[in-house]
């Protein structure tokens, strides 16, 4: 990913392998730096504000707190951040779902890893092009 500054990452899941995964396969991509990492949602809103990421990642199903609320909270103390959920679930409803709760976007996690670098690559660049283009006006 060729930006100037990685992107600063937080991944939730209480899947330990999922949660490896997804590090793993993040760091391997280049562009990101992994700030943080939780198996429940509660932990990751709390790691959220500890450690100001660029990013978070939850896994839909977690304990504590789901996916929909840690967005939530998530959201209402950090309205810029961008924040995608997964899970092994999926359909236009539940992305519906996830978006409602302030998520920018949903990611089955039949589509990891692939699937999830284009979204955050088209998250990220979608916030470039705004900047960039209302640094021209």
């Amino acid at each position: 990913m060729p930006l100037a500054d990685p992107i600063r990452v937080l991944v939730a899941d209480d899947s330990p392998t999922a949660l490896r995964s997804v590090c793993e396969y993040l760091e391997f991509a280049g562009g990101f730096e992994i700030v943080g990492t939780a198996s429940d949602g509660q932990n990751a809103v709390h790691l959220t504000a500890l450690r100001k990421p660029d990013l978070v990642l939850l896994d839909l199903s977690m304990p504590r707190v789901n996916g929909l609320e840690a967005a939530e909270r998530i959201r209402l103390s950090s309205p810029d951040l961008r924040v995608i959920i997964f899970s092994e679930l999926h359909g236009l409803s539940l992305a519906d779902e996830c978006r409602r709760h302030g998520a920018d976007s949903f990611v089955p996690k039949s589509l990891l890893p692939e699937g999830l670098l284009m979204e955050i690559q088209r998250l990220f660049n979608a916030g470039r092009s705004k900047s960039a283009g209302s640094e021209n006006n």
